[in-house]
């Protein structure tokens, strides 16, 4: 299983992700991380060749799922996976949840990668914004991979067509 799942922030990306991890024994890379080393004193941006070795080393796994927002970097993925998964989930329910995340992180009760502080949280709403903006080049840049190209609404959809291929 060789699966790149893609989706705005707060799609559901990295839950998704951990599920299919979980089932199907597979190992999943979130990545933000291949792309920011995380240290006590704050992110660090990897310098592109220690990114790029890295990512390198993913591929080259017998079974991964990697999981991001679509960026200009990183997608070599693309052309050796088996399925680019894109969760195409209403503007709505991604607002919800970066606020949701968001309390749930200054309050204690999730864990973060970044600081949930306010400039935070209006990034995350600028990148909600910058996905809407960007969805119909990303849907019609994809499109190009044909038939590894799966476009869903909803998680529970992504688990049934998974199971479908791998169950």
């Amino acid at each position: 299983m060789k699966l790149d799942i893609i989706g705005s922030v707060a799609s559901g990306k990295t839950t998704l992700a951990r599920k299919l991890s979980a089932q199907y024994r597979v190992p999943f890379y979130e990545k933000d991380n291949i792309v920011w080393e995380r240290t006590p004193d704050g992110d660090k941006r990897r310098n592109p060749e220690d990114r790029d070795q890295m990512f390198r080393q993913i591929l080259a796994q017998e079974h991964w799922i990697v999981e991001g927002s679509p960026r200009d970097i990183l997608q070599e993925s693309f052309a050796c996976c088996d399925y680019i998964i894109l969760l195409d989930i209403n503007t709505f329910t991604r607002l919800f949840r970066v606020f949701r995340r968001w309390l749930r992180q200054r309050t204690g009760r999730e864990s973060y990668n970044s600081r949930p502080t306010l400039r935070f949280l209006y990034a995350n709403l600028l990148w909600v914004a910058e996905f809407n903006q960007k969805r119909t080049q990303i849907i019609s840049s994809l499109s190009v991979y044909g038939d590894k190209f799966k476009r869903f609404n909803d998680e529970k959809a992504v688990l049934d067509f998974v199971a479908g291929k791998y169950g």
